[in-house]
């Protein structure tokens, strides 16, 4: 492959997500829960053989489907985008190629030169408030964020020893995924979730479900307002690349104002210099970091950049632990008032 057609294949990345996307409405993956010939797979996709076997060829470029004696079957790739698939990846498919995501990352250009986001510029209303109107697709967000809970966890505890008591309060913790996670074998540790009332809502039915009613429990709370006291632990688990500078320090000082002397604060995000990642991982959160400044006008950050808001927030600078994956901890403890 010469340059030329490197470049090609990257301007056809978007039909490449798209034609995922096509996958995953029409339930191909789910389909092939054995292998299955072209007119059983229409038959249960309702879809057209013909042009069907067309968007196959292209699945099994990319190593997401196989064929073999005239049936078709999902490759181990292709798994990831089962519904329920422990990757969550369907979600993150379905998600990431909304149409107002994909018209705001048209502008992406008009974002570099303004330095500021396009989603509400184009929409009429902020990338959250969008959500908020759109009770489907909120819950498709909701659940793509959730799949990175298993990761997180396992950062946060290869970085830092939880106490086996206490309290835990995961700002803007979503559906309660991460702090579920958190609180499994972790003695009487008890946990909060603090995030928009219909997230909590849903919080505490997935606490309730998952059998942690007596330890884990959701309030509704806009963090730059307040947030609950009482905690032994604050957690900020990829909340703060969702906003700007300015907005970042000011829900760090209403963590900071609810947070005791003696405890601490976990920031849990793709920091950009963190050691270890490879080129593949790296490459990602540079991709990442362009999706904050189009929905958001937010970015990713150095260690460096997340110390500046720590420390005007009321934060000493953090120490930033080893991972043993992509997601970086930092730990940071509150200065004397």
């Amino acid at each position: 492959m010469d340059e030329a057609d490197e470049v090609v294949w990257m301007v056809r990345g978007a039909w490449v997500s798209l034609c995922v996307r096509a996958v995953c409405e029409l339930g191909v993956v789910d389909a092939l829960d054995e292998p299955r010939t072209l007119d059983e797979l229409a038959s249960r996709t309702t879809s057209d053989p013909g042009t069907l076997a067309r968007l196959l060829r292209v699945m099994t470029d990319l190593g997401l489907v196989s064929a073999e004696d005239g049936r078709f079957a999902a490759t181990g790739r292709g798994e990831v985008l089962r519904v329920g698939h422990p990757s969550g990846l369907r979600n993150l498919a379905l998600m990431q190629t909304e149409l107002p995501n994909l018209s705001a990352w048209r502008h992406l250009a008009d974002a570099v030169r303004s330095g500021t986001s396009v989603f509400e510029k184009l929409h009429g209303q902020s990338s959250w408030e969008w959500l908020a109107s759109h009770p489907e697709e909120e819950a498709v967000f909701n659940a793509a964020m959730a799949r990175r809970a298993a990761l997180q966890a396992t950062a946060i505890r290869a970085a830092v020893d939880l106490p086996s008591v206490g309290l835990v309060v995961d700002v803007g913790g979503g559906q309660g995924a991460l702090l579920a996670d958190l609180l499994t074998g972790a003695g009487s540790l008890r946990g909060l979730v603090a995030d928009r009332p219909e997230v909590a809502a849903a919080a505490t039915e997935a606490f309730a479900a998952a059998g942690l009613t007596d330890r884990a429990r959701a309030e509704p709370a806009d963090f730059f307002v307040a947030v609950p006291s009482g905690g032994d632990v604050y957690v900020l688990s990829n909340v703060l690349h969702d906003w700007d500078d300015d907005q970042a320090v000011a829900l760090l000082r209403t963590t900071r104002s609810a947070l005791g002397p003696d405890g601490r604060l976990l920031v849990v995000e793709n920091v950009l210099d963190a050691p270890g990642r490879t080129p593949a991982q790296q490459r990602d959160v540079h991709l990442v970091d362009l999706h904050m400044l189009v929905l958001f006008g937010a970015r990713e950050r150095t260690q460096a950049e997340y110390d500046g808001l720590l420390t005007a927030a009321g934060f000493g600078p953090s120490r930033l632990h080893p991972s043993p994956n992509s997601w970086t901890v930092l730990e940071a403890r509150p200065t004397p008032a």
